[in-house]
C-alpha cells in the first residue's frame, strides 16, 4: 500500500499538470486507464487467465464506485493543491473503518482508530488551516470530499471482488469501464477533437506516461494489498500521501507549506507506530 500510495501521488501530479494544460476531467481519465488495457490483458493470457469475471456483480460495483471516485478526483484537481486534496482525502479511510465491519465483518481495534485520529489531527495541522495559508475553495472541496466517499466504497469492493477474481482482472474491468465512459461523455461534450493550446504532442505524450503507468501500478499494487490484509489498515498507510504532497507542491508548484509541518508530521509518525504495535500483537 505505500508503494501504491507513492504511485499515486506520482500519479496525481501528472493529473495536475494535465489539468492545467488544459486538458479537461474526461481526457484525463481516457489517458490515465486506456493505455493499460492490453497491459492487463497480456498479464492475464501469460497467466493463462480470461478477462471473463467470476462474480461480475462486484467487478461492476466496484467499476461503477470508482470512476465516480477518479471523474470527481481530477475535477477538483484543477483547482486544489496536492495537499489539500490529500487533506480532505483522509476522510476515505474512515469510512473504510466504518464499513468494514459491516460488509467485510472484519474487526477494527482500539489502537487503530487512535491512529487514525491522531493522522487526521496531524494533516489538519500539517497544513495549519488557522492560519489561512492555504485558502480551500468551496466546490472543488466538495468534490474532493466526494471523491473520498467513492473511493471508500470502491475500495471495500476491490477487496470483495479480488476474493474470486485475481487482482489484473479487477483492475482490467475498472480500466475498461473508466475509458468508455470517459470516451462517451468527452465525445458528447466536445472534447477528444484536438490538443489544447500551448500543449505539445510530446508534452501529451509524457502525460499520458505518466498518468498510465503510475496510475496502473498504484492500482495493481493498492488491490494486492486489500488481499493479504484487513482494509482499514491498509487504508491507513495511505495517509503518507499528506507528506508526499506537501513536499511535491513546494518543489514544483512553489507553494510552500504551512508552520505546523513538523508538528503534523510528528503526529502522523506516533500514529504509523501504533497502527505497527497493533499489528504486531495481532500476528
Amino acid at each position: 500500500m505505500l508503494l501504491s500510495t507513492l504511485s499515486f501521488v506520482a500519479m496525481q501530479t501528472a493529473v495536475k499538470l494535465a489539468r492545467r494544460s488544459g486538458l479537461d476531467t474526461t481526457e484525463v481519465m481516457f489517458v490515465r486507464t486506456a493505455p493499460g488495457l492490453p497491459v492487463l490483458w497480456f498479464m492475464l493470457r501469460r497467466r493463462g487467465q480470461g478477462i471473463r469475471p467470476s462474480v461480475p456483480r462486484s467487478l461492476f460495483a466496484r467499476s461503477v464506485f470508482g470512476s465516480l471516485a477518479m471523474g470527481l478526483n481530477f475535477a477538483s484537481m484543477r483547482s486544489l493543491s496536492l495537499s489539500q486534496f490529500s487533506t480532505l482525502g483522509l476522510s476515505q479511510p474512515v469510512f473504510v473503518a466504518l464499513a468494514s465491519p459491516v460488509l467485510l465483518r472484519e474487526p477494527v481495534s482500539g489502537s487503530t482508530w487512535l491512529s487514525m485520529a491522531l493522522s487526521f489531527a496531524g494533516a489538519w495541522v500539517l497544513l495549519d488551516p488557522a492560519a489561512n495559508t492555504q485558502q480551500v475553495p468551496l466546490l472543488p472541496a466538495l468534490f474532493a470530499l466526494g471523491s473520498a466517499l467513492a473511493s471508500a466504497v470502491a475500495h471495500i469492493w476491490v477487496r470483495i471482488a479480488a476474493a474470486e477474481d485475481p487482482p489484473e482482472r479487477v483492475v482490467f474491468h475498472f480500466c475498461a469501464w473508466v475509458s468508455l465512459v470517459a470516451l462517451a461523455l468527452g465525445l458528447a461534450g466536445g472534447h477528444f477533437r484536438g490538443l489544447p493550446a500551448g500543449l505539445g504532442a510530446a508534452q501529451l505524450l509524457l502525460l499520458t506516461l505518466a498518468l498510465s503507468i503510475f496510475g496502473l501500478l498504484g492500482q495493481l499494487l493498492m488491490t494486492y494489498a486489500y488481499t493479504r490484509a484487513a482494509a482499514a489498515k491498509v487504508s491507513i498507510v495511505g495517509y503518507t500521501s499528506i507528506a508526499l504532497g506537501v513536499l511535491i507542491d513546494t518543489l514544483l508548484f512553489d507553494i510552500p507549506p504551512s508552520s505546523g509541518f513538523l508538528l503534523g508530521a510528528l503526529l502522523m509518525l506516533a500514529a504509523g507506530y501504533l497502527l505497527v504495535r497493533s499489528r504486531t500483537r495481532a500476528a
